[in-house]
């Protein structure tokens, strides 16, 4: 029998009404909040913390509507919070670096990131609506490319738009080129399979523009990774893939970039000289790093100093063991929920197993790409249903009702079907 203490907090197998979810002006908010952050300094329009602000009030807002509540909802992005909170107090009392540091500042708005996306995953349908948006941002800043300083093969954005260096452009159009390439492989529908396998060929082009390796793979491997479902169902999306690859290929349309990836195939990027030496430094200083002002590392080819380039190594060596293990637990949990959501047979399992995969090859390839908006989202659209699908389970162990359509008070329980069929 529960005691009146216990029987004030919901346990996590409680349904969870849809007033305790965020309401749709809130994903509304949190998109205007990521196309403010991406342009916003270029376009002018920045003004104090007013992007800070909106993520406040954005968490504020879920917070409030979840009430008590709220503890349980946000039990999959504790292990992140617990990360940038230890990362943080580190560097604040352990290497007197202020919050202003440009590798302090970005961890405080990560976390109420954390917070709102964690929220609008349980509303279903998100993780579409998202990557659409992710996808029109990505389209609005096509008119700045420029030549890269420092490598006229390679194009960038404008200075000033957030995602200007072609290794942060070119992971966030392979986000768009995965999600585009699962929606025609997942659809039934001949001309929205056209429809967007041209948009992923135009996304593939931009990731070309950008001569950025470590993308490209990632693109490649997580498209991989999604077509070993299809292999199982049926060989006529796949072959309509490679149909459309070799179209393309036939015609020349990639053959520019492919003589640049060529070209720049031979060139050593840097990451392989610098991981040893940096993980030496871990080794050296285990308990809390060398501080995020000096994670610059000598490379073993050449001698010159660069950042690592992995944000498992970046975080280790800046804050040391606890945020690196707290960091590692999170990717490891979304893999499990990950998993679980495969064999439950939830709607978007084949998008959030390969958006996932591709979020962690592209955090083994640069420095905080996790705090990027489409990291958020592709890594909230496996804990907010994988929280679900939990909370289900264990209402269900406890003898709990539980309803065909119905999971947390509410909130749909993940559909099995297609949803795009």
């Amino acid at each position: 029998m529960r005691t009146a203490a216990a029987a004030s907090v919901p346990a996590a197998g409680e349904r969870i009404a849809p007033k305790y979810t965020p309401p749709i002006a809130i994903e509304y908010l949190f998109y205007a909040q990521v196309l403010y952050s991406i342009m916003g300094a270029f376009l002018g329009l920045s003004i104090g913390m007013l992007g800070f602000g909106m993520l406040v009030l954005a968490a504020g807002v879920c917070l409030l509507s979840a009430g008590t509540y709220a503890p349980v909802i946000l039990t999959p992005v504790l292990l992140p919070i617990a990360t940038a909170v230890s990362y943080l107090l580190v560097q604040m009392f352990v290497h007197r670096q202020g919050l202003g540091g440009e590798y302090v500042r970005p961890f405080v708005p990560w976390i109420a990131g954390l917070i709102v996306t964690q929220f609008l995953a349980l509303r279903r349908g998100f993780l579409h609506r998202a990557a659409l948006v992710i996808l029109v941002i990505g389209l609005l800043t096509l008119p700045f490319l420029r030549t890269f300083i420092g490598d006229e093969s390679r194009l960038a954005l404008a200075k000033g738009i957030t995602i200007a260096n072609p290794n942060d452009l070119g992971a966030w159009f392979g986000f768009c080129c995965v999600y585009l390439t699962l929606v025609g492989l997942e659809t039934k529908r001949t001309w929205l399979r056209v429809l967007v396998w041209l948009a992923a060929a135009v996304c593939l082009g931009v990731i070309g523009l950008t001569v950025s390796r470590g993308p490209l793979l990632a693109t490649a491997i997580a498209i991989a990774f999604a077509c070993r479902r299809i292999l199982k169902r049926g060989f006529l999306p796949l072959v309509s893939l490679l149909l459309a690859v070799w179209i393309a290929v036939g015609i020349g349309v990639f053959d520019q970039q492919a003589a640049r990836f060529a070209s720049r195939g031979t060139e050593e990027s840097g990451r392989f000289a610098v991981w040893p030496p940096a993980i030496a430094r871990i080794i050296a200083a285990p308990v809390f790093g060398v501080g995020s002002n000096r994670v610059e590392t000598e490379r073993a080819d050449t001698g010159t100093p660069i950042t690592p380039h992995n944000a498992f190594i970046f975080i280790g060596l800046a804050s040391g063991m606890l945020p690196l293990l707290l960091f590692v637990a999170y990717w490891f949990h979304c893999f499990v929920y990950m998993r679980r959501l495969g064999a439950a047979g939830h709607e978007d399992a084949p998008f959030q197993s390969a958006l996932l995969l591709y979020a962690f090859l592209i955090t083994m390839n640069l420095n905080l790409p996790f705090m990027l908006p489409w990291v958020m989202i592709a890594l909230a659209a496996v804990t907010g249903p994988g929280f679900l699908l939990q909370a289900s389970v264990q209402g269900r162990r406890r003898g709990r009702e539980a309803r065909p359509h119905v999971g947390l008070k509410g909130i749909p329980r993940p559909q099995l079907r297609p949803p795009l069929a």
